[in-house]
């Protein structure tokens, strides 16, 4: 693999587990009932989703796998929407009082679509890969494949279903997720001729 597309997907790999420590933390401190600075780790979310696009979308071609690496581009992409949904527009519309509920409740429900949609794309390419990657190692490497899998596909189905049903699944489809992302980055560590063959 030439080193720029080991630095690229390096990079991958830094940025997916850095997302998933931001939102372990954002999910600790609202639960703590800890005043968050949503403008600045949401803001910081957003690069890393940034990032995420468009290095996926540089190993497309390369890619052993390219349907995992279009789905971890699109989740990427999904996500910053979803963010600059939530940093645009969820400040001046809660702040509308009564008259701007039914906006904010529509706005905030789209966010949380596209959020599912982003956490079953990244379900999507942790099992894609895995089915690659069981192949392509030995025990250890294969149990992992199994585990990313399995956790692609939960996290793949639960999001589906919070998609079509909304919020009430919010928790279990990004703890979901959540685990099929850190798995789709060990994967990505654990051989990298999956995710770029050259």
């Amino acid at each position: 693999m030439p080193v720029s597309a080991k630095g690229e997907q390096g990079a991958l790999i830094v940025a997916l587990l850095s997302i998933v420590a931001t939102q372990i933390i954002y999910f600790a401190l609202s639960h703590a009932g800890a005043d968050i600075n949503r403008t600045i780790l949401w803001g910081l979310e957003a690069v890393l989703f940034g990032l995420i696009a468009v290095v996926a979308l540089s190993l497309v071609g390369r890619a052993a796998v390219p349907l995992a690496m279009s789905a971890i581009a699109l989740g990427g992409v999904l996500n910053i929407v979803q963010l600059g949904m939530g940093l645009a527009m969820f400040g001046p519309l809660s702040e509308g009082g009564d008259a701007l509920a039914p906006a904010f409740k529509a706005v905030l429900g789209g966010a949380f679509f596209l959020y599912f949609a982003g956490k079953a794309m990244f379900g999507f390419a942790a099992a894609a890969l895995a089915f690659a990657a069981y192949g392509a190692g030995g025990p250890m490497h294969k149990g992992l494949a199994v585990l990313a899998g399995l956790a692609g596909l939960a996290a793949l189905a639960v999001n589906a279903v919070a998609m079509a049903t909304g919020m009430d699944l919010a928790i279990p489809a990004g703890a979901t997720g959540t685990v099929a992302t850190v798995l789709l980055a060990l994967l990505l560590a654990g051989n990298g001729r999956i995710a770029d063959p050259r």
